[in-house]
């Protein structure tokens, strides 16, 4: 069986094509964007994307993670799918920001904010998951 999303279109438009194509409305629009995905196909260039996951949250190169610690900002970052912080490579995004947080235990995803590239504002990390 077919999975289906509905898509909200202007009532208007959907009336036109309902009036010109009163048996095919759905079909016709399923196949006006399947042309329109091949004819621009080749517009667009799928990088690979690369990074590092968070548990199930994809974080791509770039992405900066910041915490406070003592009414100081610290900005680590995750490059060529390593996490790090001042040169020094962390194994996980908790052990980076613990170690920004005086080697203290804190939960990352309480105490952190992320901005991925493309992001224009930061987002706290419990808020991504």
């Amino acid at each position: 069986m077919n999975e289906h999303v509905y898509v909200p279109i202007e009532v208007a438009l959907y009336k036109e094509l309902l009036d010109r194509y009163p048996a095919a409305a759905n079909s016709t629009i399923q196949s006006v964007i399947g042309d329109f995905l091949e004819r621009t196909r080749e517009d667009f260039v799928f990088e690979e994307k690369r990074g590092v996951y968070w548990d199930k949250i994809f974080l791509p190169n770039g992405t900066q993670i910041r915490t406070k610690y003592f009414n100081e900002t610290l900005v680590g970052e995750i490059e060529n799918e390593r996490i790090v912080w001042r040169n020094k490579e962390y194994g996980s995004i908790s052990q980076m920001v613990n170690t920004m947080r005086g080697n203290t235990s804190n939960n990352a995803w309480k105490v952190s904010e992320v901005r991925r590239p493309g992001d224009s504002v930061w987002y706290a990390a419990d808020r991504l998951r």
